[in-house]
This record gives structure tokens, C-alpha cells and sequence, in this order.
């Protein structure tokens, strides 16, 4: 993302002459520059900071969240290589001398989520609902077969199906008995799901079952936004689902 930060006094200031050629210049930079070097997912130019409102958890103030000097008046969102090629991006863009800069910062290309829930159950139980893959699909929430090519082991590949997607390849990254595995799922066009399934053993007893999912964003762009409320609230239930049945055992 490119951050522009402009002296808005500056530009109110201009001639209407000045304010021509400034209007040029980001024409040009857009379509005559930037779009010709990478993909430009989205520019806009902001409102002036004197009309920013700012919320608080509890509370709603007048005013931009942060003050600089100059604020911030637009951006641009674009697709490419890396920082380095943004950055210069960014240096061909014609800034008039004191009138403001741009600040370079990468959007996040994935994150993590890892609901757990805890079982009086030990870890060895907890594994052996692991190990057994045929009995997957009555506690893993939507998922309707897993085919493995051999035991919930190191780099044994298969594939899964999930309710209303067609098979998708799946690998066993690590398997550690007592303690958990690692599972990556092809989504697609290159796009792969890893999940870690770890079990730490309680001090009292029993095991804390922890998902962890690490999920790319282009997932979402594969699947759709709804894709990551979908995949929370199935590791919830299957959190759930798992834990009661170690417990009924």
C-alpha cells in the first residue's frame, strides 16, 4: 500500500492552475506509470482530516485518530513483487518539493487462528480419535471422506472432501503420536491450507486441544470473504465435537 501524506493547507492554498497540475500529475502516475508496472487494485484520495470522525470503544471524537504533520490524504493499493519494487513505485511518483511523502507498508499476506478447548480426556485418547481417519467425517464439521494412502503418518499424502467442494489433495506434514500432526489441504491454484493440530497434556490432567490454522489471503480470493467465517466456525465445532467424544469414551 501506498500512504500519502499531504499539507492540506498547502493545497488548498493553490491556484487553480496548481491544483490542475497536481490532478494531472496523479492522472499520469496512475495510468501512465503505475498501472503499466503493476496491478492497481484501488486508489482514493481522502476527505480533508477536518472532517474525520475518530471511535472509541465507548466514545466518538471529532477529528482524525492520529495527528500528523502532514496527515494522511490518500492512498493507493496496488499488487506486486515485493517492498523493494514498491518503494520505487513510490519514487516515481512526481511529489512537488514540500508538499508531502509516501510511506510504504506491505498488507498482511495471511494469519493465524487457534481456538482450543481443554478435555479431561489424555492425550493418548485424544490421539487415537486422530489416528482413526475413517472416523473423521462424524466430528469434523463438513468434511465427508478422507482417503489416505496409508496411517496417520510423516508425509503421507490422499485427498479430502468437504461438503460441496470436489476432492482437494491433502498431506500429512508431521505426525507426532501423543502430541499432534500437521495437515496442509490444496484449496487450489497453488493456495494451501495448514492446519496444526497440537495436544498439550494438563498439569492436573486431562489435554488442551488446540487448531491452529494458518490462513493465506488468497484464500479468500480463491473461495470468497465468506470462506473465513466458515472455516472459524468449523473449527470451533469441530473442537467441540471432539472433545465430547473423547469424553463419552
Amino acid at each position: 500500500m501506498l500512504l500519502f501524506y499531504s499539507d492540506e493547507k498547502a493545497i488548498a492554498a493553490m491556484s487553480q492552475a496548481e491544483r490542475n497540475r497536481l490532478v494531472e500529475a496523479h492522472v499520469a502516475y496512475n495510468f501512465e506509470f503505475l498501472s503499466k508496472r503493476c496491478t492497481v487494485l484501488a486508489s482514493r484520495a481522502l476527505m480533508p482530516t477536518a472532517t474525520a470522525m475518530t471511535v472509541w470503544p465507548d466514545n466518538v471524537t471529532p477529528g482524525p485518530a492520529v495527528v500528523s504533520d502532514p496527515p494522511l490524504t490518500g492512498f493507493y493499493l496496488i499488487d506486486c513483487a515485493d517492498q523493494a519494487e514498491a518503494v520505487e513505485l513510490a519514487r516515481g511518483y512526481p511529489m512537488p518539493a514540500d508538499l508531502g511523502r509516501i510511506e510504504v507498508r506491505a498488507v498482511i499476506q495471511e494469519w493465524d487462528y487457534a481456538p482450543s478447548v481443554e478435555t479431561t480426556a489424555s492425550p493418548e485418547a485424544v490421539w487415537s480419535q486422530y489416528a482413526d481417519v475413517a472416523s473423521w467425517p462424524e466430528w469434523k464439521h463438513q468434511v465427508e471422506r478422507v482417503d489416505l494412502d496409508g496411517t496417520l503418518s510423516t508425509g503421507v499424502t490422499g485427498r479430502i472432501v468437504i461438503e460441496g467442494r470436489p476432492p482437494m489433495p491433502y498431506r500429512i506434514v508431521s505426525a507426532n503420536p501423543g502430541r499432534g500432526y500437521v495437515s496442509e489441504t490444496e484449496l487450489g491454484d497453488g493456495v494451501v491450507l495448514r492446519i496444526e493440530h497440537v495436544l498439550t497434556e494438563l498439569p492436573g490432567g486431562g489435554t488442551r486441544i488446540t487448531h491452529r490454522v494458518n490462513v493465506p489471503r488468497a484464500a479468500l480470493d480463491l473461495l470468497g470473504h465468506e470462506f473465513s467465517p466458515a472455516l472459524n466456525e468449523g473449527m470451533r465445532r469441530t473442537l467441540q465435537a471432539l472433545a465430547e467424544r473423547v469424553a463419552s469414551d
